[in-house]
């Protein structure tokens, strides 16, 4: 199990909430998440309107992606040092109102140029909501308390993949651009929760402290090498599964929405479970390796969908959302453990970073395999090697830390 850092109590404060405090709390946490990632699920659903109106290849469909996860993930340290020093509400009002701005005028792009420049500044909020999230949870609710409403906030993000599946895909139909105008009303609703419902910063009276980078990179190297193959995984499903099911199996666009709404909404309930599970029933790691060896799996339902037919994509969607989708909540828990309060965001940062960089890459890997062998076979096959690897550093961690008896994480 992981050791955990000892923190100034806050039972007390926290005890004093109201149940709608806490609920309203919750939600603004769950409302940053789903907002900070759903241009990213959005890009993915809406790939087939984007390549027919602006005649994109895969590369140039993966560089979208690419642009808004480079972005969020060279950020990612920045990010995280910012909120320990300038405060989550801070940081958030700032970030999620220019999201807010970038994706209207993603729907309103002329061409594939401004279309690239918008998702670029979307990304700034991608970098700033797991470490804005993490401190404020770190600030308001002590350890051992975390489970629950840390598994919801993250399933924020799956609740992304669900509207973008169930909402923007039947939307697009009519217009992709109404479907990313609508869009852009999460991130402005954001900007008003947190405005009314979140302590100001000068109230969470935590005073980030300078931490070498090097220490706290000491703590979560494992975890940041964990992240950058799940991300690396992950990104080619969310950008291209769709795009396959389109292309592969005949269905339509919309129908392709449906499979990665489901993936999204039981993605929502994968988080909440896992992260209440790890927290109190397994060691983080064993529940990271399971999350990793769901993934491979998923990868393998996905290559047969091209021989035993569409159905087997509702299956896929099923073990993604309730493995390889949702190890978020599982290591954001980790990084809360095994850091201090006033370095939350940095570690969350780092980690981040690992995961973004593996999406920076992968889409624009996957699509160049793709359109240079003329078959989705050997980007799939690749994405499996990914989530293998991340399983297996989760196994060699957990072994190593059973068999010196140690408690570091």
């Amino acid at each position: 199990m992981l050791n955990r850092v000892p923190s100034p109590s806050n039972d007390r404060a926290e005890h004093r909430w109201t149940t709608p405090r806490r609920v309203a709390f919750g939600a603004v946490l769950t409302m940053t998440m789903t907002a900070g990632t759903l241009p990213g699920y959005a890009f993915g659903v809406l790939a087939p309107h984007l390549v027919s109106e602006f005649g994109l290849s895969r590369l140039q469909l993966g560089l979208l992606l690419t642009t808004f996860y480079l972005v969020g993930g060279s950020l990612s340290l920045a990010a995280g040092r910012a909120v320990d020093h300038f405060g989550p509400k801070r940081v958030v009002l700032f970030s999620f109102a220019l999201l807010s701005a970038s994706v209207t005028a993603i729907a309103a792009s002329p061409g594939y140029a401004f279309l690239l420049g918008s998702a670029a500044v979307s990304g700034v909020a991608l970098a700033v909501a797991n470490p804005a999230t993490n401190k404020l949870v770190a600030i308001h609710i002590p350890e051992g308390r975390r489970g629950l409403i840390m598994g919801t906030k993250q399933a924020g993000a799956q609740f992304g993949a669900f509207l973008s599946g169930a909402v923007l895909a039947p939307l697009a139909s009519i217009s992709w651009r109404l479907a990313f105008a609508i869009t852009a009303l999460i991130p402005f609703g954001t900007v008003l929760a947190t405005l009314f419902v979140v302590q100001s910063d000068a109230r969470n009276q935590v005073v980030a402290r300078v931490v070498s980078w090097r220490k706290v990179f000491a703590r979560i190297r494992w975890l940041a090498a964990y992240a950058f193959l799940m991300g690396t995984a992950t990104a080619a499903v969310v950008a291209y599964l769709p795009l396959y099911l389109v292309e592969k199996s005949d269905v339509t666009p919309t129908e392709a929405g449906v499979v990665v709404g489901l993936m999204g909404l039981v993605g929502i309930a994968g988080r909440v479970v896992w992260a209440w599970i790890s927290e109190r029933m397994l060691s983080y790691w064993i529940a990271l390796f399971v999350i990793g060896m769901g993934g491979i799996v998923s990868v393998l339902i996905i290559i047969a969908i091209n021989v035993w037919g569409f159905g087997l994509a509702y299956l896929a969607a099923i073990v993604l959302g309730a493995t390889a989708l949702t190890w978020n909540s599982v290591g954001m828990m980790a990084i809360l453990s095994a850091s201090e309060r006033g370095t939350a965001g940095q570690a969350s940062g780092i980690v981040l970073f690992g995961f973004y960089l593996g999406f920076v890459a992968s889409p624009i890997v996957f699509g160049w395999i793709v359109d240079s062998s003329g078959t989705y076979l050997w980007g799939w096959m690749v994405m499996a090697v990914a989530f293998g690897c991340a399983a297996a550093i989760a196994a060699l961690r957990s072994r190593l830390l059973a068999s010196t008896g140690s408690p570091e994480f």
